[in-house]
């Protein structure tokens, strides 16, 4: 046993996250006079003074000092120093935010805290890493949605997750989903209007679920939520034995285009011991099944200083993952926390040797190297083996931006079911409280008791939400209702434009009346999916779109074609509508058509829809005049038909088309919303 002798409470925490880190696998307990035996260590740190100090500055020196003193008395240093925070990289992210120069960062990681020099520059890597992904995400007016299911078909030995094994609680699953569903049904509602990021099934295990469980809840968030334009969707498949084609093929259905599937360790004596009732074959199986469902995604978690395991055990490890060749690789230090068998049945394990090194965890670095993959999120535990960390591992473009978001806590993370913990993270300042600070919704951990007061989880969301309406910003989101409606707006005065001079052209064209009023009728409605999409583009600056929002707007042709289904507009109207941005050289989207195979209508208004954007103000720049436009058209031509990019040349320097164009504008100030909404 390890006491610890301190006068002032305040510093306990600390102690003992750097005590357990020098003395691994031992008990600390507060020293309260206790009569030693030989075994005992006691452990007596100094205190600093905490008056007229910050709570940083006075744990900082007892960190260090601490530190200092078991380096002395053990003769070993730790790889992270005297961090003990969870996310090291965090840090250095907002010091990039601040502009600080990164050697500087550095040099603060080597001389203050005494990381060595491959964790220092593992948190820089790691937080640039982060910013350049986040940078291109407008992550401050979206959210992130988590949804838990805590059931596994065994509990691993490791595990301190909310966690229930299958067999013991099979007939308890449909009414939690019932539950679930009952609270996804009130976020979705108290979020509507928000722009729903990234999605990600955790737990537990969600494919411990069967395929009609998973088509179910997977048909009510489709249901729900806009799934569709989200930039991921995720599901931890992570234990083989759940996994079966038929259950990947439900996935693949509903448009999850992440999963993990999880070995921990590819060594059948290693599983066994733990409780992963599963064979390293399956996991082989498991993944080649993904592979054939189409998932080209694909996590692999593996744990580093598992009992009884040593290098040569985790090289073996590495060369089987090596062969299957995953997208991500997610490397975790083992940490065995109170609740975890491991720990609550010591002795029975006590005999087990639980190694882990700079050269294993560097070794696993350099497999992820060789599977073209870069760390781009990691964090840290308390009791983690060899005082390590987590790394996450991606090939470029497939990080896991949800794993970003939580672990730097940059956006709001709303969580369903039992267990989940809803992290909200404040846009503003209120109350002398500044913007970035963090507070939690959570919700009863035990399945039953989720069940029976599912109502209370959601009040307790409603609750807080109606307490805190600056979460999303200082107005409680307003600015962002605005902004859809100004857009809305926008694109109705737009859309006017762009039909009259598409009917005028139509008529030039020689197009019959009855088909020019159609594409007339095409023209205004055309960009109806932007209202969609306005609130998928708040972050727009003066610089025009970033890449994610560009991607979100190519889709706005199909999702007003969607949005027009409901009502009784002919073929016509519809391939118009769906077509507008097909380029005459096959270089359009959504389809790539090309040449003639473009509907009439659409090529007409791919001209008379440029012109319109170009004589009319942007965000990021003024309108341009007609001559300026047309040069502008004239450099994009092979996007155009050129018999109708020649005769609407010879249209618009005629003085009824100047009339029309002046006829054609509105006052927005004076257009009623709900005057049009009825479209």
């Amino acid at each position: 046993m390890i006491y610890i002798k301190l006068e002032n409470a305040l510093f306990y925490d600390d102690a003992v996250v750097l005590v357990r880190s020098f003395y691994p696998r031992m008990e600390a307990a507060p020293y309260k006079g206790e009569q030693l035996t030989q075994q005992d260590i006691l452990i007596e740190p100094f205190e600093p003074e905490t008056k007229g100090r910050t709570k940083r500055e006075f744990h900082d020196e007892f960190k260090e000092k601490l530190y200092n003193k078991l380096k002395n008395e053990t003769g070993r240093t730790l790889p992270w120093g005297y961090m003990t925070g969870v996310r090291p990289s965090k840090m250095v992210y907002l010091d990039l935010e601040e502009q600080r120069p990164e050697a500087e960062i550095i040099q603060e990681f080597l001389e203050k805290y005494q990381t060595s020099p491959e964790k220092a520059q593992l948190a820089m890597n790691v937080a640039k890493k982060e910013k350049s992904i986040l940078d291109n995400i407008d992550y401050r007016n979206g959210y992130s949605l988590y949804i838990g299911i805590p059931f596994c078909p065994t509990i691993c030995l490791y595990c301190s997750f909310s966690s229930y094994s299958l067999k013991a609680y099979e007939g308890w699953v449909d009414n939690y989903l019932d539950a679930l569903i009952k609270e996804m049904t009130y976020v979705s509602s108290a979020m509507a209007g928000r722009r729903l990021d990234t999605i990600y099934f955790g737990g537990g295990t969600p494919t411990t679920l069967s395929e009609v469980q998973l088509d179910r809840l997977l048909t009510a968030l489709e249901k729900l939520f806009d799934v569709e334009n989200a930039i991921e969707l995720t599901v931890e498949a992570g234990r083989p034995d759940s996994i079966t084609l038929e259950k990947l093929k439900v996935l693949k259905k509903h448009k999850v285009d992440r999963i993990s599937i999880n070995p921990q360790t590819m060594n059948q004596e290693t599983l066994d011991l733990i409780g992963r009732r599963h064979s390293v074959k399956q996991v082989i199986d498991a993944f080649h099944m993904a592979r054939e469902a189409g998932f080209d995604n694909i996590n692999m978690d593996i744990i580093l200083g598992l009992p009884g395991e040593d290098i040569n055990m985790v090289f073996h490890t590495l060369e089987e993952i090596k062969k299957l060749a995953p997208e991500s690789l997610t490397v975790h230090s083992l940490a065995i926390k109170r609740a975890a068998a491991l720990n609550i049945w010591r002795e029975k394990y006590n005999n087990l040797q639980i190694e882990n090194s700079a050269k294993i965890v560097s070794m696993a670095a350099d497999y992820a190297k060789t599977l073209g993959q870069e760390p781009y999120y990691m964090y840290r535990q308390k009791n983690i083996a060899g005082n390590f960390e987590n790394v996450g591992y991606a090939a470029a473009g497939k990080e896991c931006i949800y794993n970003i978001l939580i672990m730097e806590e940059k956006q709001t993370i709303i969580a369903c079911g039992a267990g989940a913990s809803s992290k909200m993270v404040f846009q503003c300042v209120k109350d002398d409280k500044e913007a970035g600070r963090i507070e939690r919704i959570e919700n009863v951990k035990d399945v039953r008791s989720y069940i029976e007061r599912v109502d209370e989880m959601i009040e307790r969301k409603k609750t807080f939400l109606a307490q805190n309406p600056e979460l999303f910003g200082k107005d409680g989101g307003q600015g962002a209702y605005d902004t859809v409606i100004n857009d809305f707006k926008s694109g109705i005065s737009h859309g006017i434009l762009v039909a009259n001079l598409t009917y005028a052209l139509a008529k030039r064209l020689g197009v019959p009346d009855d088909e020019a009023y159609e594409m007339k009728v095409a023209a205004i409605l055309h960009d109806i999916g932007k209202l969609k999409l306005s609130q998928y583009l708040y972050g727009r600056n003066q610089n025009g779109l970033s890449i994610e929002e560009m991607k979100y707007m190519r889709m706005h042709s199909k999702i007003s074609h969607e949005l027009l289904k409901k009502y009784d507009y002919s073929d016509n109207i519809m391939e118009v509508v769906l077509r507008h941005h097909e380029c005459f050289d096959g270089s359009g989207y959504p389809d790539n058509m090309q040449g003639e195979s473009i509907p009439l209508g659409a090529r007409i208004l791919r001209v008379t829809d440029e012109f319109a954007a170009l004589i009319s103000d942007r965000p990021y720049r003024k309108a341009f005049d007609f001559d300026t436009a047309v040069e502008v058209m004239i450099e994009e031509i092979k996007n155009m038909d050129m018999r109708i990019f020649i005769e609407f040349q010879r249209m618009i320097h005629e003085k009824s088309t100047f009339e029309l164009i002046e006829n054609s504008k509105i006052n927005l100030d004076e257009l009623d919303i709900r005057d049009i909404l009825d479209i």
